[in-house]
């Protein structure tokens, strides 16, 4: 299964936040390569789920609104899904396509468990350093 471009923009953002402590929207859009109108809607609803939390003025920016060790990436996936396929009361259009959501879902679950964004920030330094040593020029 693939992420959504959604759901990889805002893991990117929030993986920058929580290395750099602070920043801003355009800072984070530079940096990540995100375009900066569709930063500010995925901030906006990571804001609304309670993961980071903004601060409005000329030195404005967002940082994380706990620990990164209490931030959960299913959490976090779950809150930047969008329910394409769903009708206006939220439910899917279909049992079939309700099955599916829920099957795809319980297995994302089951792989990604209670993995962390500290974790994840950890494998990435992990990754890179390793990536840095077999540099050679």
């Amino acid at each position: 299964m693939r992420l959504t471009t959604k759901a990889r923009y805002g893991l990117r953002a929030l993986c920058h936040v929580a290395h750099r402590g602070y920043a801003s929207a355009q800072v984070i859009a530079e940096h990540q390569a995100i375009p900066s109108r569709y930063l500010e809607e995925i901030i906006g609803e990571l804001r609304r789920a309670g993961f980071v939390i903004g601060k409005r003025g000329p030195r404005g920016g967002y940082r994380l609104a706990k620990p990164p060790g209490e931030i959960v990436i299913s959490d976090v996936l779950r809150a930047l899904s969008t329910a394409a396929s769903t009708n206006s009361t939220g439910e899917p259009q279909d049992e079939i396509t309700a099955l599916v959501e829920r099957s795809v879902d319980d297995r994302l679950q089951a792989a990604v468990g209670n993995l962390k964004l500290d974790q994840l920030l950890g494998e990435a330094r992990e990754r890179h350093r390793r990536s840095a040593a077999n540099y050679v020029i």
